[in-house]
């Protein structure tokens, strides 16, 4: 197995300490592959995906539901 080394910055420190206490990884290196091995293929294939609509998608327009006819109104104070 080959080694490699990171530098991270404090504030992702702070969040692979976290990933490590909540996965009880042995050390933040097991902490950082485990998160690759679990989402690196997911950000690699998503990475450049465009939240844009196709343009063979029409949107659909979504009207609010009419008011009802009978709409109750309290005119006296409910007493328990």
């Amino acid at each position: 197995m080959a080694l490699y080394r990171i530098v991270i910055d404090d504030e992702t420190r702070a969040i692979v300490d976290a990933i490590q206490a909540k996965t009880k990884s042995t050390s933040p290196s097991s902490a950082i592959a485990l998160v690759l091995s679990r989402y690196g293929r997911h950000l690699l294939e998503t990475w450049e995906l465009s939240a844009a609509i196709p343009e063979h998608v029409q949107p659909v327009a979504i009207a609010p539901p009419p008011p009802a006819d009978n709409d109750f109104r309290f005119t006296e104070p409910i007493e328990f």
